[in-house]
């Protein structure tokens, strides 16, 4: 019996081990992940790769895993790089490749490495050294790397994700709104409301973390009905929410429409209390950002920023420090379903985001202080506009440091589809 017993015992650590412990873990016990806040536009943490630990954003507008190497020899490296030659669990692979992001070309060559995230590990996972670049925000960011984190496999490729290669099938990530504070990714599902307390919306492509947005707009008379409403009006738009991005992104035509809808912003921020709430509609579900949300105030060394300061798109007449204005960068993007908005930083310090990837699903929560999901209620939005002391000034960004939509590979140049993004 006891023979019996050991061999069974044997036979479970096996199919334990072969399923992934990490996932078996994973799924037992969500793990929260702090993601440290640099400037407000940055949010990186650590993780191990063959034995080195490297800091990286975790990307949901993206799916490979980028590390910057040693093997870049002419790059800056503000953070230490990955080093292959160091490492007894690389595996080389050798195929070459040009990723085009929104922040820059970059050359890299495809290997195998161990990647682990706190209690998740996967051997053998696939990613990218680079070699070369032209993301000028790599030359001083906190990370050296870019975590990609989106639902499906990137385009044109077969190797499993990190999430497909964790077994994380949900996840959700969390800003906290006073400056300076972390933010937090939870690998595994989320706790502690019923499904009915979120609001859910379909995520509606193959590659992204895309969802059908139909709505935009400042307008509201004092009764609460909405008024003009231009941008996405009639054909619809795509909404890609994107941990990876700083500011919210949306098409030059939308923004010059929504700019005829809002006062101008003081530089001085003093009539922050007198801006209207923006409102966009999410797969048919209305989510409300207040101005604290979409207007930053400036800050750092702006004048030798200047290839990132031509892509906002409210610029002053001037160029000086502390000074605000709205958090919207331009981006003309088509896809097949309308015109693509990016959705940032800003959103997920208001809303708690959990990424579904086998029910397609996205399920906003409101934000709480610590950002603990609170119910999400169709009449929400008096209660998420209502702002204590703290939360009456904008946040502070420093230019230099923000980082504009990453969004996976060829997103910039989508040849084959003649112009349109595949979401």
């Amino acid at each position: 019996m006891k023979t019996q017993t050991h061999a069974l015992r044997c036979v479970l650590v096996c199919l334990l081990t072969d399923l992934g412990v990490a996932r078996f873990l994973q799924r037992q016990q969500p793990f929260k992940q702090t993601l440290h806040n640099h400037m407000n536009v940055q949010y990186y943490a650590d993780f191990d790769i063959g034995g080195q630990n490297i800091s990286g954003i975790f990307d949901t507008g993206s799916f490979e895993l980028l590390v910057r190497s040693t093997r870049c020899q002419d790059c800056a490296h503000p953070t230490p790089p990955y080093n292959h030659v160091t490492s007894s669990s690389y595996m080389e692979n050798g195929t070459v490749t040009q990723h085009v992001f929104g922040s820059g070309p970059c050359r890299s060559v495809l290997g195998y490495e161990t990647v682990s995230v706190g209690p998740l590990k996967a051997k053998n996972q696939a990613f990218w050294e680079i070699m070369s670049h032209r993301i000028s925000v790599l030359d001083t960011a906190k990370f050296a790397a870019i975590v990609g984190i989106g639902p499906n496999f990137a385009y044109g490729n077969t190797e499993k994700t990190l999430l497909m290669s964790y077994g994380v099938d949900a996840f959700s990530v969390c800003l906290q709104k006073p400056r300076g504070s972390p933010g937090f990714l939870t690998w595994g599902p989320t706790e502690g409301l019923k499904p009915d307390q979120f609001a859910t919306v379909k995520v509606h492509g193959k590659h992204h973390w895309g969802t059908r947005l139909t709505d935009v707009t400042f307008k509201r008379d004092l009764k609460g009905k909405k008024g003009v409403s231009i941008p996405c009006g009639g054909v619809g738009c795509t909404a890609i929410i994107d941990s990876g991005t700083s500011l919210i992104a949306a098409p030059g035509v939308a923004l010059m429409q929504l700019s005829e809808q809002i006062p101008a912003v003081k530089e001085d921020c003093s009539n922050l209390h007198e801006l209207p709430t923006l409102y966009f509609t999410l797969d048919g579900i209305e989510l409300a950002l207040p101005p604290q949300a979409y207007v930053m105030r400036i800050t750092g060394a702006i004048m030798e920023a200047n290839d990132i300061w031509d892509i906002l798109f409210f610029k002053p007449k001037l160029r000086r420090l502390d000074m605000c204005m709205p958090a919207f960068m331009q981006m003309d993007m088509m896809s097949k379903q309308g015109p693509v908005w990016i959705l940032g930083m800003p959103f997920f310090r208001y809303y708690h985001t959990t990424f579904d990837r086998i029910n397609e699903q996205m399920h906003f929560a409101v934000a709480g202080p610590n950002c603990e999901p609170r119910p999400f209620k169709s009449n929400h939005s008096q209660s998420l506009i209502s702002f204590s002391t703290q939360d009456n000034d904008p946040l502070e960004v420093d230019v230099d440091a923000m980082v504009p939509p990453t969004l996976s590979g060829m997103i910039d140049y989508p040849y084959a589809t003649n112009g349109e993004l595949e979401i």
